[in-house]
């Protein structure tokens, strides 16, 4: 290679030149002397000017401004993801001083670079050789499932990443009420009029677990009228289906617990006509395992008077009125109540 070259723009010197002059003169621009032209004539090849400009660094060379050092990084390791070389490209980029610029440029290449089926090698490389933040990939990976539409991924990524209210929202307004007016069904056309596989409601319970913590469920926003009444009504139908008539202690606390949710399912936030759906589908849910426990209570050999004088009955009318029904089933529930007080009287 010639020491220098005669371009458009005036002599091109070779980089050995340059090195020469950088050890005469230590204030020497390392801008020229990194610039491609200076040993090559493929002028998008960053491979030797960033190698000769990490041992530059090591020898306390560090006077190349700092926009000219991040565009450095950002081209070479553009060069890299180019050639199919995208975990090397975030090894380049881990080399930005700045927090945040390191974190937006790696996650960039993520995106675009991730899929959403778990590679145990490129993950395994990236966290445990590059010492990435899982957090990074997973918080890449919802973006990319909230891109290609599937919900259920990009919970299940921003519940691994951490975000609480990204995933609690995710939650309430793709998934809730598709998984609770699906029941048992494993297919359900959504208002959307597109057909998706839904998993059962154990699915939804394991996705809210991690949100019902006290330490994360203080920072969700409106996790009091969402993700905590989900959470309360699947628990209870969880324990229902497990229910033994012989465990009275049990009952009792079920009945409790479904009181208080009775009151609070009106507080459900509802932004659909899905919404509203799921919130007519859980109170029917609740009212009838109310009249569930109130059966198991009413048997012969037990006592149906209550220690305040009422019969069971009685106690749930006001809870099971103030459900949000649709009015023909609110006054079918009301009926059945009303046989039950009536043959209470009589016995």
């Amino acid at each position: 290679e010639p020491l220098f070259r005669s371009g458009l723009r005036g002599t091109v010197r070779d980089m050995s030149f340059h090195l020469l002059k950088l050890y005469a003169d230590r204030l020497h621009r390392l801008e020229r002397t990194l610039s491609p032209a200076t040993h090559t004539s493929h002028l998008l090849d960053y491979g030797i000017s960033w190698f000769v400009h990490l041992m530059l660094r090591a020898v306390y060379y560090v006077h190349l401004p700092a926009y000219s050092y991040v565009a450095l990084q950002n081209d070479f390791a553009a060069q890299l993801e180019s050639l199919g070389l995208w975990k090397w490209a975030v090894f380049v980029l881990l080399h930005l001083v700045d927090s945040a610029d390191r974190q937006r440029a790696v996650q960039q290449v993520l995106v675009r670079q991730c899929s959403l089926n778990e590679n145990e090698d490129d993950e395994a490389f990236l966290i445990e050789k590059l010492h990435v933040p899982a957090k990074w990939i997973y918080e890449a990976k919802a973006l990319i499932a909230q891109y290609d539409r599937i919900p259920e991924k990009e919970a299940e990524f921003c519940l691994k990443a951490g975000l609480w209210n990204a995933a609690h929202e995710v939650i309430m307004k793709k998934l809730a009420a598709a998984y609770i007016i699906s029941g048992r069904r494993r297919f359900l056309v959504l208002l959307s009029g597109f057909r998706r596989f839904l998993g059962n409601e154990d699915t939804l319970l394991n996705m809210l677990t991690p949100l019902a913590d006290d330490d994360r469920n203080c920072d969700i926003f409106d996790w009091s009228e969402g993700g905590e009444i989900l959470f309360h009504y699947l628990s209870i139908k969880k324990e229902m289906m497990a229910l033994d008539e012989g465990d009275q202690e049990l009952v009792e606390r079920l009945r409790e617990q479904l009181k208080l949710l009775c009151t609070r399912v009106k507080d459900l936030s509802c932004d659909s006509l899905e919404d509203r759906l799921c919130q007519s589908e859980i109170s029917k849910k609740c009212a009838s395992y109310l009249k569930s426990l109130l059966f198991l209570e009413e048997r012969p050999d037990e006592d149906v008077i209550l220690d305040d004088g009422s019969l069971p009955s009685l106690s749930l009318t006001p809870y099971i009125a103030g459900l949000p029904m649709p009015e023909d089933y609110a006054l079918s529930e009301l009926r059945a109540l009303t046989r039950s007080y009536i043959r209470g009287l009589v016995t």
